[in-house]
């Protein structure tokens, strides 16, 4: 009994001391797994702040390239693998109207554009601006994205540029021309006038010459003004009393254009001002503007000049009552060598407006004017004196005088 007892006790303390030993065992395991769960907590969480934060940084750059994208000056549109629109930006809707996210880019190619024969490298929209269009294929993904330059100012730019050379190279034939123009002309001009002065027994001969005479002479106006255009409008200056100015104008109005109803009117009265410039030159610029207004009419012509004056200029008005400047012309009518009639050279107001500005004044086509073509020439005053002295009227200053019928 008692040796059974003692068997049962030491069997029992082997069990308690394996327990004890799994116990410690089990305890063990429970902290290091413990310790690795803590881990892994730690790592995870350092991974999401890490991805919290490369998203916020990526959320960043993305409103970034979206503030930019919206502040491009240049269109942009965002095509998917199928051709639709996915994105744009607003200048891409000032270009090309109305966009919406889904749309198909055919049917904004067909609504917007308006291809024309001298495009080019560049497209004409329906409004008729120019647009330059760059295509980059997606990374990664099918579309593409493309970028629309509004292009229209730079191609006028290089219009005008291009008129530029083209008018330079007319400039220096113009010269040339005139000059050599000028030395026979001149022969010519003195062998008929003696031929006009003498008797012929035959009234025919002798209205011949005259007639050519007159032909003579507009042919000289006409080369003094391709000289005059091609040396710039630059001019030796001296002072002018405007008064005999606008005298010699009447004067040369009356004595070169007899035989016609063309009226020259030569209003109100005169300012009794000095200009600094060049007489001569003056002269030719208001001759060109009255040749002007007589090659416009068609019977009972008429033009009336009037004299206006501010603070720091005087204004000479040319008023005519012919059929006016067509709205498509006003953009060129001042360019040399433009001229809206099929016999015309295109110089005459070419000419006088590059006198005004070398006279630091204006000549300027006034569109509001509706009654015929109103020309409003603007020159300044002198600043070293006081340039009104007293108010006068010019007593040769109105003449209602018949003319030839010219063009400019």
């Amino acid at each position: 009994m008692g040796t059974k007892e003692h068997s049962h006790s030491v069997h029992l303390q082997s069990a308690f001391a394996d327990f004890e030993a799994a116990s410690g065992k089990l305890a063990t395991f429970y902290q290091n797994l413990e310790g690795q769960v803590m881990k892994l907590t730690e790592e995870l969480n350092n991974s999401r702040a890490a991805q919290a934060q490369q998203l916020r940084e990526k959320e960043i750059v993305a409103k970034r390239l979206g503030s930019l994208l919206e502040a491009l000056p240049a269109g942009v549109v965002v095509l998917d693998g199928a051709g639709c629109i996915a994105e744009f930006n607003p200048a891409a809707v000032d270009l090309l109207g109305p966009l919406r996210a889904g749309g198909r880019w055919i049917d904004t190619v067909t609504k917007a554009f308006q291809p024309q024969w001298d495009d080019g490298h560049d497209i004409s929209l329906t409004d008729g601006r120019r647009v330059n269009i760059a295509t980059e294929a997606l990374q990664g993904e099918p579309g593409q994205i493309l970028v629309l330059k509004d292009v229209t100012e730079t191609r006028r730019l290089q219009e005008r540029l291009n008129h530029h050379r083209r008018l330079s190279a007319k400039t220096e034939l113009a010269a040339a021309l005139a000059h050599q123009i000028r030395t026979p002309l001149a022969a010519a001009m003195l062998h008929t006038s003696n031929l006009s002065s003498r008797t012929c027994d035959e009234p025919a001969h002798r209205h011949g010459a005259i007639r050519a005479m007159e032909s003579m002479r507009q042919l000289e106006r006409l080369v003094e003004d391709m000289l005059t255009f091609a040396r710039d409008g630059k001019f030796d200056g001296d002072t002018i009393a405007l008064g005999s100015l606008l005298a010699h104008l009447a004067a040369n109005v009356a004595t070169n254009t007899p035989g016609s109803d063309f009226r020259f009117e030569l209003e109100g009265e005169i300012p009794s001002v000095q200009l600094f410039g060049n007489a001569e030159a003056l002269l030719s610029m208001m001759l060109n503007l009255v040749d002007n207004a007589r090659a416009a009419s068609s019977g009972n012509g008429r033009l009336r000049v009037t004299v206006s004056l501010d603070k720091a200029l005087v204004h000479l008005c040319f008023e005519d009552n012919g059929p006016g400047i067509r709205t498509r012309d006003h953009e060129h009518i001042f360019e040399p060598f433009y001229s809206t009639s099929n016999s015309g050279t295109g110089l005459g107001l070419a000419v006088a407006r590059s006198i005004a500005r070398a006279h630091g004044g204006t000549l300027e086509l006034d569109i509001g004017y509706e009654c015929g073509a109103r020309f409003v020439v603007s020159l300044p005053l002198p600043q070293n004196r006081s340039a009104v002295t007293g108010i006068g009227a010019i007593p040769s200053a109105r003449t209602e005088q018949h003319a030839t019928q010219g063009v400019i």
